[in-house]
């Protein structure tokens, strides 16, 4: 969960250059220290603060990083009647201008506590001091982020899935596999043929599927052997195959393009990239930020 990295301590101190700075404080008693400062011209209310910020710990792990996801974070200023209900972080928010750089270094009790809202977690050392680290790169009007945001989502799009099927090829190639591949990025390997034509757009397909990272560690599967076997298994549930309306059910968007490839009693391996599947959303102490996931699924049955 914590780790090193070399690309976000090279970024890190490019984010935060210089030594000198001085201390200043929010209403709620919260302490930074400025390192550089910006124009000066604080948002109004209704503006956004778009800013990257880096969580490390005095052990120099990595908890948190925009710069590192590739997301840039942003803050709608409210009224200043709601200065008293907001935590000390986005009350120093409030407090910077288009250019600021500073520094908060608070324990690892006072984060938990005042920031995260929870207790600290007993296999984390007591004695931890945290610190954050802000740049702000600009202050805009919601229109202008709008299609702000919408720029650094394409952008992080192409990138991403470049990262993924450089990933997935790897893996292939490592494992001494040859696989088909999509116009999207998927890659996959029919290893079972069905019979007749292909899954079709609006055709309901019953699915048999079983889902895995790379890393080899299995998250779900509809096959109750398969979920014994690999310790998914939730009495609580229904296994049977899932019935999926190709590009109108809400499943991800690789089971979409990976089932049009696919004809009645079918079988394949599925290599979805992340952009295709969750993103950078976690969806499951498995299922990470940007996970690659790979899908074994069967066709079991196609109806218009």
């Amino acid at each position: 969960m914590y780790m090193r990295n070399a690309f976000v301590a090279g970024c890190l101190a490019a984010l935060l250059a210089g030594c000198a700075g001085n201390v200043k404080e929010t209403p709620s008693g919260l302490k930074y220290k400025v390192i550089k400062k910006g124009d000066g011209v604080l948002a109004r209310v209704g503006e956004i603060l778009v800013f990257d910020y880096i969580l490390t710990d005095s052990k120099d792990s990595v908890w948190t990083s925009t710069i590192e996801n590739g997301f840039p974070s942003a803050f709608m200023v409210n009224d200043s009647s709601a200065i008293p209900q907001e935590n000390g972080i986005i009350q120093m928010l409030r407090m910077l201008s288009k250019g600021d750089s500073v520094t908060v270094d608070i324990s690892i009790g006072e984060f938990f506590e005042k920031l995260s809202k929870r207790p600290v977690p007993d296999d984390l050392d007591s004695t931890l001091m945290m610190r954050y680290q802000f740049r702000i790169n600009d202050i805009m009007t919601n229109e202008k982020f709008m299609t702000y945001e919408q720029e650094v989502m394409n952008t992080f799009l192409i990138n991403q899935l470049k990262k993924d099927t450089r990933k997935i090829d790897a893996y292939l190639n490592e494992k001494g596999l040859k696989a088909d591949t999509l116009p999207s990025g998927v890659r996959y390997i029919i290893t079972t043929p069905g019979k007749g034509e292909p899954a079709k757009s609006g055709q309901t397909v019953s699915v048999n599927y079983t889902g895995y990272l790379l890393s080899g560690e299995y998250f779900d599967s509809s096959i109750q052997a398969v979920a014994v076997e690999k310790n998914l298994f939730d009495p609580s549930r229904e296994y049977a195959p899932y019935p999926v309306t190709i590009d109108r059910s809400s499943v991800i968007q690789g089971w979409h393009d990976a089932l049009k490839t696919m004809n009645k009693g079918a079988k394949g391996t599925f290599y979805i990239p992340s952009t295709l599947a969750y993103g950078p959303q976690q969806r499951s102490a498995v299922i990470k930020p940007n996970s690659i996931l790979v899908f074994e699924l069967e066709a079991v049955d196609i109806k218009d």
